[in-house]
């Protein structure tokens, strides 16, 4: 009879926690995509003043000089333009910047141990 006091709690505690674990999922991964989305932001925001402060150097005389000589190799009347090429080197291409946002992986390497084996009981990706 010693055993039956264990087992009924035993019972029990199994079954509040598998009635209790789609609740604690929902709420803790809601809880991580909203850190990701956090770190997103913050990410867009420094980007998006970044680009502002671009937008503004460029609306100065000085910085629309600097993108005719530059990115379209105008010069002003009277100078010449002088073009060194390395041969070997080959020429440079235009290459798209890499994309900034943090990924859920970038999140998870930041994150503690405790959360990555929170990650990996709830399932978040």
């Amino acid at each position: 009879m010693g055993w039956v006091v264990p087992t009924s709690i035993a019972i029990l505690v199994v079954i509040a926690a598998w009635s209790f674990y789609p609740v604690a999922r929902m709420q803790y991964c809601e809880q991580r995509e909203k850190q990701r989305l956090e770190v997103e932001l913050a990410s867009l925001k420094e980007r998006n003043s970044k680009l502002r402060a671009e937008v503004d150097r460029l609306k100065t005389p000085e910085g629309v000089e600097e993108v005719a000589r530059e990115n379209l190799g105008l010069v002003k009347e009277g100078e010449n333009l002088y073009v060194v090429l390395d041969e070997q080197q080959p020429e440079s291409t235009t290459t798209a910047a890499p994309d900034t946002a943090p990924t859920a992986a970038a999140i998870a390497g930041d994150s503690s141990s405790w959360q990555r084996a929170l990650d990996m009981i709830f399932g978040f990706e």
